[in-house]
């Protein structure tokens, strides 16, 4: 599993109330783990997610930026491992 690429997953938008941000970040991280295992990717758990956010004075708006890290595995082993970490895959722990 050496020398894996790493793509970089993201996506941005606008939040309308700042009390809404970190209910929203984990939403979004939720939303980008979701589409990355469905395209047989895993994440990195090496990277923290990346979270930018400004305020738009005009707009009275916040405008973020979410990044998450993964490498490809496949479809089926996307399910069967939570992560990729120090050099190997870390298996999912469901019950």
């Amino acid at each position: 599993m050496q020398n894996k690429k790493i793509k970089k997953f993201g996506m941005e938008g606008t939040i309308a109330d700042d009390s809404a941000i970190p209910r929203m970040r984990i939403q979004y991280e939720k939303t980008l783990l979701t589409g990355m295992r469905d395209s047989g990717y895993i994440p990195v758990l090496d990277l923290d997610p990346l979270f930018y956010i400004s305020y738009n004075q005009e707009k009275n708006l916040f405008n973020f930026e979410i990044y998450l890290h993964g490498i490809f595995v496949g479809k089926k082993k996307a399910t069967e491992y939570d992560g990729y970490a120090g050099q190997r895959l870390i298996p999912r722990s469901i019950p």
